[in-house]
């Protein structure tokens, strides 16, 4: 190989491995921002609207969300997955989004009506229309994030999370004060999917031109069908759709209040490194060694950020919850609980996804999307009856006996055995164990339910949890830290 070759070569893995460093500082920051605004307007809302009124809510949001996923959002995963990407493919995916996000939108104003006197809720046809203007902002948004994610911009997709989060946060509590109520919360989604798509195209200078090549789609068709069917099946929420069906609209905001602070815990854990895993990933294809080492790096990260998290916000649950949100939300505790358990997993599927998808494996992740979904749906209709602690129960347990199979498929994929792979968790599981018995014996000899235990046991917790993955893991730790800095 001739000097300059190996200094193109030098030079471009530098870029990447900048690129990806940076890129997981702005994408922590867009995954940090979001969920501040979030917990901000979850704190105020929650002491203001009952459990039914976010069951209100969360079903016109599960409905809506259930019609957009038949959608072709997946053709976005398609152009940053693409090794020779064209104007032809970024205009013929942009005018399939933007016309199909009409259609779903107009099919979900006729469907207001009839669903809401199907399934006896009459906030349905109220909720629908409003909430439904989402499917049109989201399709029109897919071009252009794809874009910034595929160049891996990931500064401006931080801008734009912030500039986001910032005005839907200003609008909503701005609804609120007005004493419009849960109103509150559906005009906080409908903003702030109206500036990410407006702020996502001011951030691109690509801009689409009349007409379709035929061609073009056929080129995306493969990977972005698989992609979009994989799409729609962790889009359609057939966990809440059932539990607002079978259960009402109180047992549906109890499930919904534990999801979102779930959802919110794992977006600040694992939102970085799910940004820009799949860019990369995609980047290594050629690589394998590099490919299995970075997998393996990140998936390290994630466990050592997110068990700590979860496996602490478990045990202190039963104070937070009363404090924080009040005490009408006490009979979620044991479901938020429950979603702690699946979130040690959550980050890890995370990673095993954007692996899968980085390796052109669409169709194997929608396939098994599929498997879980119905899994979901049998676990809510066969324990519904027994309260929402029990499905949500149910689902933890489910998603336990499901991981063990896509781990082994996932090595397979890259040639990793399960023992490598398994090493990864044993440190962050140690420290976390630790950390567990600090934190219940501090709460069994303080007083129980006051501010200052609480925060003696998350301080004592992570400083804990920090010196015991010193300790186990310390080589390790300073490993990553030395490559990071040499990059």
């Amino acid at each position: 190989m001739t000097k300059p070759l190996q200094d193109d070569l030098s030079h471009h893995q530098t870029g990447r491995a900048r690129r990806a460093y940076t890129g997981v500082l702005w994408s922590g920051v867009n995954a940090l921002l979001p969920a501040a605004s979030g917990l901000i307007v979850f704190l105020v809302v929650s002491r203001v609207i009952s459990p039914e009124e976010f069951g209100f809510v969360a079903f016109a949001v599960a409905i809506v969300g259930a019609i957009g996923a038949f959608s072709p959002a997946g053709f976005g995963d398609a152009l940053v997955q693409r090794s020779e990407l064209g104007s032809p493919h970024l205009n013929a995916t942009f005018w399939l989004c933007l016309l199909w996000g009409v259609v779903l939108y107009v099919l979900a104003v006729v469907s207001a009506g009839p669903l809401s006197i199907l399934l006896d809720d009459p906030m349905l046809a109220v909720l629908m229309p409003v909430i439904g203007l989402r499917l049109i902002m989201d399709l029109a948004a897919v071009v252009p994030t794809s874009l910034l994610s595929r160049k891996m911009e990931f500064r401006q997709l931080a801008l734009r999370t912030l500039i986001s989060s910032v005005v839907s946060l200003v609008a909503c509590l701005l609804v609120l004060w007005m004493g419009y109520g849960f109103w509150a919360l559906v005009m906080s989604q409908l903003i702030g999917a109206l500036v990410v798509c407006a702020v996502s195209w001011l951030s691109v200078s690509w801009r689409p031109t009349w007409g379709v090549d035929r061609q073009a789609l056929r080129d995306l068709s493969r990977f972005g069908g698989f992609a979009s069917g994989s799409r729609l099946i962790t889009t359609i929420n057939v966990d809440q759709l059932l539990i607002g069906a079978f259960m009402g609209s109180t047992a549906l905001g109890l499930f919904y209040f534990a999801r979102r602070i779930f959802q919110m815990l794992n977006d600040v854990l694992t939102g970085a490194l799910a940004a820009v895993s799949y860019p990369l990933l995609s980047s290594m294809q050629a690589e394998p060694e590099k490919l299995r080492e970075t997998y393996l790096a990140t998936t390290f990260l994630s466990s050592a950020l997110s068990f700590p998290i979860f496996i602490g916000f478990a045990l202190v649950a039963n104070q937070v919850v009363p404090l924080v949100f009040g005490d009408q939300w006490l009979a979620a505790i044991p479901a938020l609980q429950a979603f702690c358990a699946i979130g040690l997993l959550s980050c890890i599927g995370i990673l095993q996804a954007a692996l899968i998808r980085a390796k052109g494996r669409a169709d194997w992740w929608m396939w098994y999307q599929v498997f879980q979904q119905v899994l979901t749906a049998l676990v809510v209709l066969v324990l519904f009856p027994f309260g929402i602690t029990a499905v949500v129960v149910g689902i933890a347990i489910k998603t336990w006996l499901v991981w063990p199979f896509v781990a082994t498929s996932v090595g397979r994929i890259i040639d990793l055995s399960l023992l490598r792979y398994l090493a990864q968790f044993l440190p962050p599981l140690l420290g976390s164990l630790v950390m567990a018995v600090v934190v219940m014996a501090l709460g069994f000899w303080m007083e129980h339910g006051t501010a200052l235990t609480l925060a003696v046991q998350i301080v004592a917790g992570a400083v804990t949890y920090g010196a015991t993955l010193l300790i186990v893991a310390g080589r390790r730790l300073q490993a990553l830290r030395t490559t990071l800095r040499k990059r």
